[in-house]
C-alpha cells in the first residue's frame, strides 16, 4: 500500500534509506516506548522519502543541459576509484552521476537566497548561550615515527626508533633528530597545536601525562613507533566571541538554507498529487 506522488510509487527501499538517516537524531532516544517511537520513524521516514521524490521529479523535468564535461570527469573519477577497467559499461553510471548533479543543482537553487547572520543576531546568540561555548584542552607537541608498514618491518622500524632516542639522549636537539630519524619529518616532526582527543588514544594518553618541555620514551601505536615532545599545554575554558564566530555563523546559515529547502519542498508539494493507495486500488509504478 504505497504512496503515489504525481502517480510515481514511493519504492520501500527509498523509505528505508531515509529511515536510516533519520534514526541517526539523538532525539529519538527520548521517546521511551518503543513501538511510538516506531510509528513516528516509519511517519517521518515516509514524508522525506515523498520530499526527495519530489525533488528528483522536478530535477528530472528541468529542461537545462548539465554540464558534460563535469559528468564525465566524475564518471573517470568513480572508475578509477572502483578500479573498473575500460570495459566496463559506465551507461548507468553516467546516467546516475547526471540525475545526482541534477538533484544538486535543484536543491541548491532552492536554498541559494540563505542569508548570513548580522554580527547583532551572533552575539546575541553567544551571549544567551555562553556556557555552552568552551575550548577544549589544546596540546602543541612534536614526535619522531618509524612506519611500520609494507616498506618497514617492525624490527627495522624499532631499531631506527632506538637509535633516534639514544640521539636525544645525548643532548641532540629534537628537530635535528627529527629530520634525521623520522618517517614524517616535515617541520622537525612539529605537529602544530591539537585538541585532545584529536590523536590516536595511545599518542593522546602519552603526551596527557608531560609537562611542557618533557618528552615521552618509545611508545607504540597502530602507525608504529614514537617518540613525542610537549611544547605546550593550555587548560579548557570558556571561549570567546571570537573562538566561536565562524561556528555560529555556519550554523545559522545551515538553519536559513534549511527553512529555504522546507519552503521549496511545501512550494512542490503543492503543486504535486500525492495519495495513498489502498490494496483494492490498483497503483501506477
Amino acid at each position: 500500500m504505497p504512496y503515489l506522488v504525481n502517480n510515481q510509487s514511493v519504492p520501500e527501499e527509498l523509505i528505508g534509506q531515509e529511515s536510516q538517516r533519520i534514526s541517526r537524531d539523538l532525539l529519538w532516544t527520548t521517546i521511551p516506548d518503543e513501538a511510538e517511537r516506531a510509528r513516528r520513524l516509519r511517519a517521518a521516514a515516509e514524508s522525506s522519502a515523498i520530499d526527495r521524490m519530489l525533488i528528483e521529479q522536478a530535477a528530472a523535468s528541468d529542461p537545462r543541459p548539465i554540464d558534460r564535461d563535469a559528468v564525465e570527469r566524475e564518471v573517470q573519477q568513480q572508475k578509477t576509484q572502483w578500479g573498473c577497467r575500460g570495459a566496463f559499461d559506465d551507461t548507468v553510471l553516467r546516467q546516475s552521476i547526471e540525475r545526482r548533479f541534477r538533484v544538486e543543482r535543484i536543491t541548491q537553487e532552492m536554498t541559494a537566497g540563505a542569508q548570513a547572520p548580522s554580527a547583532a543576531e551572533m552575539k546575541a546568540f553567544f551571549e544567551g548561550n555562553r556556557d555552552r561555548f568552551r575550548k577544549p584542552e589544546l596540546y602543541h607537541a612534536a614526535h619522531i615515527v618509524k612506519h611500520v608498514n609494507a616498506e618497514q618491518s617492525e624490527e627495522r622500524a624499532e631499531a631506527g626508533i632506538q637509535a633516534a632516542l639514544a640521539e636525544l639522549e645525548r643532548g641532540v636537539p629534537f628537530a635535528e633528530v627529527a629530520e634525521r630519524y623520522s618517517d614524517c619529518k616535515e617541520n622537525g616532526g612539529d605537529l602544530g597545536q591539537f585538541p585532545a582527543g584529536y590523536m590516536v588514544q595511545e599518542f593522546d594518553e602519552a603526551i596527557q601525562a608531560l609537562e611542557p618541555g618533557q618528552r615521552t620514551g618509545i611508545f607504540a601505536t597502530p602507525f608504529g613507533f614514537h617518540i613525542a615532545e610537549l611544547r605546550a599545554k593550555t587548560p579548557p575554558g570558556p571561549a570567546s566571541f571570537d573562538d566561536v564566530r565562524g561556528d555560529i555563523e555556519r550554523v545559522f546559515v545551515m538553519r536559513n538554507r534549511h527553512e529555504l529547502y522546507l519552503r521549496g519542498v511545501a512550494q512542490l508539494r503543492a503543486r504535486a498529487e500525492i495519495r495513498w493507495v489502498t490494496a483494492e486500488q490498483p497503483s501506477a509504478v
